[in-house]
């Protein structure tokens, strides 16, 4: 974060090629599994460090390289770490015969794409939960809303007691929720938004009991592609799409 506000206060320190912007979005993007990397990973995990190291490219390298080197650490297991395989995929939305728990608080509704950014931006103008990341991320949210399909239909329910709360909840009856979303190019990703509880429990329950039965009886499942790694492929994939308006500094 220092180097990010150093280049944005002023941006001659860049040393990229494109201009310090570009130098701030990726040093933001090769940061954005390095929390936790360090630690022990479960049984059929990435390692978070490995995955980061492989997916970034020569410039992302090149500054991991150095704070590791001021850190004291050797990058030579980086280096020869073998080639992960794509650790994320889209998030499941049917039971399999292989792979089903039994249905548990099947409150799913589906919410079209307009809903959706109308409740995220509710409660995002009540929500000062991060004053330090809170004007990147205001801008990071815009581009995801931006980024939406059309016409989507968006699966929405309160997250549960023995998933990750990424925010405590609160002020007040703000909670945090797991959507399933569809983005502008047809990709399903999991995302969890912190939605006014009041708006949620006004909207109608529009989904049949038995596709509500099917959602909850999908078990939980790691290594779900979000909106994070989403926006890092869509990046490098359409480096020229018209919706790209999310500049880290552009704010």
């Amino acid at each position: 974060m220092i180097e990010i506000r150093a280049l944005a206060s002023n941006p001659d320190r860049s040393r990229h090629p494109d201009g310090h912007l570009a130098e701030i979005r990726l040093i933001a993007d090769v940061c954005h599994n390095l929390p936790w990397a360090d630690q022990p990973q479960p049984a059929g995990e990435y390692d978070g460090l490995v995955y980061t190291w492989q997916t970034a490219n020569d410039f992302q390298r090149s500054w991991l390289r150095k704070h590791l080197a001021r850190a004291g650490i050797d990058t030579t297991f980086l280096e020869q770490a073998p080639r992960l395989p794509r650790p994320a995929t889209a998030p499941d939305t049917r039971p399999t015969w292989k792979q089903w728990q039994l249905p548990r608080d099947p409150t799913f509704l589906a919410v079209d794409s307009r809903t959706l950014a109308d409740l995220v931006r509710r409660a995002r103008a009540v929500d000062h939960h991060d004053p330090t990341h809170g004007p990147v991320r205001a801008d990071f949210i815009e581009w995801f809303l931006d980024h939406l399909y059309p016409n989507g239909r968006h699966i929405l329910r309160p997250s549960r007691h023995d998933e990750t709360l990424f925010q405590p909840n609160g002020p007040n009856d703000l909670r945090q929720y797991r959507a399933i979303v569809t983005m502008n190019d047809g990709a399903l990703i999991v995302h969890h938004p912190r939605l006014h509880a009041t708006d949620v429990a006004g909207l109608p329950t529009n989904l049949h009991l038995l596709r509500r039965l099917q959602l909850a009886a999908v078990p939980p499942r790691r290594q779900e592609t979000d909106a994070g790694l989403w926006a890092r492929q869509h990046r490098a994939t359409h480096p020229n799409c018209r919706d790209c308006r999310y500049r880290l500094g552009n704010r």
